[in-house]
């Protein structure tokens, strides 16, 4: 099948298989986040954004430091939502906050020991019950793409993926919506 300019695979009816598809997606994302959830916070307290935020902050590496306005961004909550998360999370010794010196405006976020303990505890919970919810009911190829699909409707949005890329590092540009993949690859 052929792309469009506006990246929509020409030779469908994109209206009705796109709402039917976006209505699956919402569905099944809505079914495993709510499980994943229910078990995740009966066996660790945290609700799943606490976890997220905590395994945001644990994926850092030695100095490196995360700022809460990014923080916010990268667990997709707005800076008033996170503000409330942490301060919850703060108050259970999991997170603080750290001012910058020289610019006082800018205030990073960092895990604790306790923080890494309570993810370490979590984390094997949180991983079966996505297996259980959500991977061992598709594919690997099916995994693949869906994670393309997903990825071309971030990046159209304006915004990078969480996630690690699926392709070989030369085929970043090809998730680009109107983008030919041909072309993509071809190119040094």
């Amino acid at each position: 099948m052929e792309e469009s300019s506006e990246g929509r695979v020409a030779g469908r009816d994109s209206e009705d298989e796109g709402f039917a598809a976006w209505t699956d997606v919402f569905q099944a994302y809505k079914l495993v986040t709510r499980a994943v959830e229910k078990r995740v916070r009966s066996e660790s307290g945290l609700p799943l954004v606490g976890y997220e935020v905590l395994a945001r902050l644990a994926a850092l590496s030695g100095d490196e430091r995360l700022k809460m306005q990014e923080l916010a961004r990268l667990v997709l909550l707005s800076k008033s939502g996170l503000s409330q998360l942490f301060s919850r999370l703060e108050k259970q010794g999991l997170v603080v906050r750290r001012g910058d010196p020289e610019n006082l405006r800018v205030t990073y976020a960092e895990i604790t020991a306790e923080g890494r303990r309570t993810l370490a505890g979590a984390m094997p919970t949180f991983r079966e019950e996505v297996e259980e919810r959500f991977s061992r009911h598709v594919t690997e190829e099916e995994l693949r793409t869906v994670q393309r699909a997903m990825r071309r409707v971030i990046l159209a949005s304006g915004e990078e993926p969480l996630s690690a890329s699926p392709e070989p590092s030369g085929a970043r540009e090809a998730e680009r919506p109107g983008t030919s993949r041909r072309r993509a690859q071809s190119e040094p």
